[in-house]
């Protein structure tokens, strides 16, 4: 079972989600709440390279 772990850039603690916690809000874009402030966070997904299908990490 995989999980998404990212930093909010909200209010900038790690949060976790399941696989089946994680909602499309499109084929590039994951729509996911934070487990601490209760945001909706919208994640795109990286189309190209070595790590095509992940989210992007905000680099």
């Amino acid at each position: 079972m995989s999980m998404l772990v990212r930093k909010c850039p909200k209010c900038s603690k790690l949060f976790w989600k399941k696989e089946e916690e994680i909602q499309y809000a499109d084929e590039n874009t994951l729509k996911v709440v934070c487990n601490h402030c209760h945001q909706v966070l919208r994640i795109p997904l990286i189309t190209e390279g070595a790590n095509a299908g992940a989210p992007k990490m905000g680099h």
